[in-house]
Order: structure tokens, then C-alpha cells, then sequence
């Protein structure tokens, strides 16, 4: 089957809803469907599909196409110029299946009698000309289904006219290829520990703010950042100077390569996001599978959106927006090392069930699209 996996993002981003969507993308080809992913390409320019494999890691073979982002010097809309920049294509190439992260291509490519499938995450209380579009277009006999993440958003897509019938909850999924360590590690890239880690965004929502709270007390261990962009990371060793905070370490951005061993060396690894955010109702953090895969302790906020995936078989969960109670959940795991691995090796069970071809194949089997 010829699949198209489309969204506005530009090639080469580390945005999660990126990731998501290109790994996507990934899990259609590993079911092994003939798979174009059409994205726009950076201001710099289009990037090498080598450069991108790498990046994003990729195993299987996808198809890139790479938009122009301006016209005439003006930053083009990421819905109604993509979705009109991608008319062509729908209409001469005539793909079998339409898997978008857009507003308004799944509404063109169902409207041109296309199966489609679009993945949608907004938070309740959105309200905007491509988003409305895309609500009514869900209605459309050719649109199949509307992915998210959790029951609170799927909820309000009901309520908002999208039918029923159309909405699939999916968590997140993880590359089970990239993240399952293999029998033996490579060398770590951290030193004498205990190491404990953070991979991911450096957004205060996030949790960085309590996780520089809990190095503070916890001076005997050594925290690593990995990740953020480069105005965050500043922001954080801003944070740490002023602190005078000396086990603290940030690795900066990594691409998903060269992530995994950052992970598997890890003693415990770290997801604590905020329970002030709205999102602590919905998240499903690419992270989460990524953490629960490499087999190590984790560690987590007990926000509703993450207790709705995980039970304290598979992390210890620790007070959202509470360092004390995060260093206490540190030294926990520290000390009851067989606890802690069991919680890994039941976290590591529950990856097997997400991989992206999984995803990619209860999405084509809720619209009924069975064929290869």
C-alpha cells in the first residue's frame, strides 16, 4: 500500500510531535508499506535523506519530500499552504492512505476521497480557522480516524462534534530497534556515579526546576541533562551557576543515534513533569517509551496523564513539583536495587507492546485498512 505521512514541521527538528511523526512514518515501512513523508524543508535548505536517517535514526527506508517553507520571501501557513503545496501530489499520485499531523491536508485528502487518518494532540479550549476546518472535515466519510493520546483529549474532540466511531486513544510509541540494549554496552559516556538522568526538553514544566532542587540535595550524585535547544540550555546552566551546583552535567542535544547509550548506563532515569501544566492531564512523552525500553529504574511524577500508562510495577512515583520528594524517590531506587530492577524489567515488558510498527498497525486496523 502507498501511504503518504504528512505534517508542517521542518526537516531535521527535535520537536516530540516531529519525532512522533517521522518514526510514524518509519512503523508504516516496517509493516512494509511503500511510505512518502512529506515535510518542509529548513530555511537553510533540504537536507540530505542520509543526514535525516541519521538523525532520526531511521532503519527502514522512507521516501522524503521536502516543501519550501517561504514564497516570495513570506513564511508559508503550515496548514492551508501546506495542504495546497501537497495538492499535486494528492492529486497525481493517488495514495492508498493518508496519515497526517495537519489541520487541513487530512481535511483535502478525505474531501478527494482518500482514507485518512490524521494525529492530533490539542489540549481542550482550542479554537482556531484550520483547527474548526479539520474538526468539520472529521465527519467525512473518506476520514477514518482521529489519533490522540489520552481519554481527556479524545473526550473533547467528542464534544466538539468529531463522531465517536472516529477517535483512537494510542500512547506514544518508542523505537524498539534503537532503544532495547543490546547483550553487551557500549562504553559509557558518563563517569563515576551514581549518574542519574534527564533525556529530553529543558522546559521548566518539564521538571528541570525540581531536578536542579534534588542535586541539591543530593551533593554524592551526578545529573545529566541530555537534550534541550540551545536557548534552554543556557537558561540552565544560568540556573546551575547561580546555584553553585557542581553534579549537574548538560550533554546538550543528541541525535537519536547516538542517544541510547545515555540511557542504558543511566541508574535511574528521570521523568518528572509538572502537575501545574495542563498537559500533566494528557502528556504521553516520547521519552517515556524510550526510558521504560533501555531497561533502567525510573522514576516519575504521579500526574494523572503518566497514571494512566504506568503502575508502580514499572516506576516509582514521587510528588510532581517537589525536589524533596524527588531526591527521596532518587534515594529509594539508589538503595533498593532489586526493587528498582524489577520496576525496570516490568517497564521493559511494557515497551514490547509500543513499538512505532505496532502503532502503525492497530491505526490501519481501526480504519479498516488491512491491506498491504
Amino acid at each position: 500500500m502507498r501511504i503518504l505521512v504528512a505534517a508542517g514541521f521542518a526537516a531535521g527538528s527535535t520537536f516530540a510531535s516531529t519525532i512522533n511523526t517521522v518514526k510514524m512514518a518509519e512503523g508504516f515501512a516496517m509493516l512494509g508499506h511503500d511510505v512518502t513523508l512529506a515535510c518542509r524543508a529548513p530555511f537553510a535548505g533540504v537536507l540530505d535523506q542520509e543526514e535525516l536517517k541519521y538523525q532520526y535514526a531511521l532503519h527502514n527506508h522512507i521516501r522524503w519530500t521536502q516543501l519550501t517553507p517561504t514564497r516570495k520571501g513570506q513564511m508559508l501557513d503550515p496548514h492551508w499552504d501546506f495542504a495546497r503545496q501537497l495538492f499535486p501530489y494528492l492529486l497525481f499520485s493517488r495514495p492508498d492512505f493518508v496519515f497526517s499531523r495537519n489541520y487541513i491536508l487530512p481535511w483535502l485528502s478525505s474531501v478527494m476521497g482518500i482514507p485518512t487518518a490524521a494525529e492530533s494532540h490539542a489540549h481542550p479550549g482550542t479554537s482556531t480557522r484550520p483547527f474548526n476546518t479539520f474538526v468539520k472535515g472529521t465527519s467525512r466519510r473518506r476520514f477514518k480516524a482521529l489519533v490522540t493520546i489520552a481519554r481527556i483529549l479524545a473526550d473533547n474532540f467528542k464534544s466538539i462534534g468529531v463522531p465517536e466511531n472516529k477517535i483512537v486513544v494510542l500512547p506514544d510509541a518508542v523505537d524498539l530497534h534503537n532503544f532495547l540494549p543490546p547483550d553487551v554496552l557500549p562504553v559509557s559516556p558518563y563517569g563515576i556515579g551514581p549518574n542519574v538522568v534527564y533525556s529530553g526538553h529543558l522546559y521548566d514544566y518539564k521538571g528541570i526546576p525540581d531536578i536542579l532542587g534534588a542535586a541539591k540535595l543530593l551533593p554524592d550524585v551526578i545529573f545529566h541533562l541530555v537534550g534541550g535547544l540551545a536557548e534552554d540550555i543556557q537558561r540552565a546552566k544560568t540556573s546551575i551557576e547561580t546555584l553553585r551546583q557542581n553534579n549537574i552535567v548538560l550533554h546538550g542535544h543528541k541525535p537519536r543515534t547516538e542517544l541510547p547509550p545515555y540511557l542504558w548506563h543511566a541508574d535511574v532515569l528521570l521523568l518528572p513533569p509538572s502537575g501545574k501544566h495542563p498537559s500533566a492531564q494528557w502528556t504521553s512523552p516520547v521519552k517515556l517509551g524510550e526510558y521504560l525500553a533501555s531497561g533502567r529504574p525510573l522514576l516519575s511524577t504521579d500526574i494523572p496523564a503518566l497514571k494512566a500508562w504506568l503502575t508502580d510495577k514499572q516506576t516509582k512515583f514521587v510528588a510532581p513539583d517537589d525536589p524533596a520528594s524527588l531526591a527521596a524517590g532518587i534515594q529509594w531506587l539508589l538503595e533498593h536495587t532489586k526493587e528498582a530492577a524489577a520496576m525496570a524489567s516490568s517497564g521493559q515488558e511494557l515497551a514490547s507492546t509500543l513499538g512505532y510498527s505496532q502503532r502503525a498497525s492497530a491505526i490501519l486496523d481501526f480504519c479498516g485498512m488491512r491491506f498491504s
